[in-house]
């Protein structure tokens, strides 16, 4: 019997990143290679992978401002790792730095306005990429097929990569998975989210890192405001992601079966999972898609939140945080180059494990208390501005080391 479950993830997948169009056109595509034997193109596809590589060749920028062209794989909504690099850019330039963004052809390309209405306000100017790309100080690939655009650009004085997952372990081992991966060996300096990705591309890659670490938006995200549900059941709440591997959303899902099980009047709360696609094995409040200035809300009225990562972290352990949510996470490098036991619960990446973590919990209120008072000093201890500096720091000295190596 045919599946078509695969390519309906995979439709969804496009669709959040890049847009209804993109993703009906990638889902007909995939059906008719499979089942109608219409051939794949691959060169047409994947052609540019094998551009021709053009080392920087622009002399080394003075002290001073810096001319920085991004190049993203497009801009489409509310999308996490576009937040830190829109708030990257608008600190940059209130520091004096001159930005451009150049969006791969042929993704979703929204431009002006969907950054002012989705992320944050900036000056830069957006274009499509083209051979006439502008003379930069730093150059800066920011996905892995960005990285094969940037390989081949040779007007500025300095590649970079701004990594905040890696990337070729969101792939099967394949083409892929290889395409990906090979990109951490182009020679660029990165800069990256977390020291967890940095110590593994130094170790595998032998690559140049700077990281940078992790913080929250403090006017969306604290413990005064209204709650969206009503105070008196106990909630936990689930990142749920099932069309994203690495948030373990089957992992997760057995865990909250055990917990459901054992304390029924616990109310679950899942994220990110619109009602009536999956059947689960307990009730549960679907609160759909919200604009940033209700998750906080919805997070205020949660006791336990249940965050999964195989890979990187995201910001939304902190924000649960910066809301009073305790966080129950896996453990692991990828997790605890930010968080702690000190302040949020991690287990092993079993069912059980995590299920016993968030049951705990529940059904001790000192200890919860206790642990969501240690959460909040902890997020509060950090700050962006601190971590887009480091930023800044980290492509002056790339400028003075590529200077001694010159």
């Amino acid at each position: 019997m045919t599946s078509f479950a695969p390519y309906l993830t995979r439709a969804r997948k496009l669709f959040h990143r890049r847009g209804l169009q993109r993703a009906r056109f990638a889902l007909v595509r995939a059906l008719a290679e499979r089942y109608l034997r219409v051939p794949q193109n691959v060169l047409s596809d994947y052609q540019w992978v094998l551009n021709e590589e053009h080392p920087a060749y622009l002399t080394l920028p003075a002290p001073g401002p810096l001319r920085i062209n991004w190049i993203l794989p497009g801009i489409a909504s509310a999308q996490g790792g576009l937040f830190n690099i829109f708030r990257t850019i608008q600190q940059l330039e209130k520091w004096g730095h001159q930005n451009r963004i150049y969006l791969l052809p042929g993704g979703t390309n929204q431009r002006t306005k969907a950054i002012r209405k989705n992320y944050f306000e900036s000056n830069a100017d957006i274009e499509v990429l083209s051979d006439d790309i502008e003379d930069s100080d730093a150059l800066i690939a920011t996905s892995w097929p960005t990285a094969y655009a940037a390989r081949s650009i040779g007007n500025t004085a300095q590649k970079f990569y701004f990594i905040q997952d890696i990337e070729h372990m969101f792939y099967s081992p394949g083409s892929l998975h290889e395409f990906a991966r090979n990109t951490y060996k182009f020679g660029f300096r990165g800069i990256t989210a977390g020291s967890w990705i940095a110590d593994v591309l130094r170790s595998e890659f032998d690559m140049e890192c700077s990281p940078f670490g992790f913080s929250y938006d403090c006017h969306a995200y604290s413990t005064v405001g209204t709650k969206m549900l009503p105070a008196p059941k106990k909630r936990v709440l689930f990142y749920a992601r099932p069309e994203t591997e690495r948030r373990g959303f089957e992992l997760g899902l057995l865990a909250l079966a055990i917990v459901a099980k054992q304390m029924p009047d616990v109310e679950f709360v899942l994220v990110g999972l619109p009602q009536g696609s999956i059947e689960l094995p307990f009730p549960a409040v679907f609160p759909g898609v919200l604009p940033l200035s209700g998750l906080g809300a919805l997070y205020r009225s949660c006791d336990v939140s249940l965050v999964l990562s195989h890979t990187n972290l995201s910001l939304l352990p902190l924000e649960l945080m910066a809301c009073g949510c305790v966080v129950v996470s896996n453990s692991g490098p990828n997790t605890e180059w930010l968080l702690s036991r000190d302040c949020c619960r991690l287990a092993a990446l079993d069912p059980k494990r995590l299920a016993e973590a968030v049951i705990e919990l529940l059904a001790n209120d000192d200890e919860r208390h206790e642990l969501r008072e240690a959460a909040l000093t902890f997020v509060r201890s950090t700050n962006w501005t601190t971590e887009i500096k480091a930023i800044e720091s980290a492509l002056f000295e790339a400028f003075t080391s590529a200077d001694l190596k010159r």
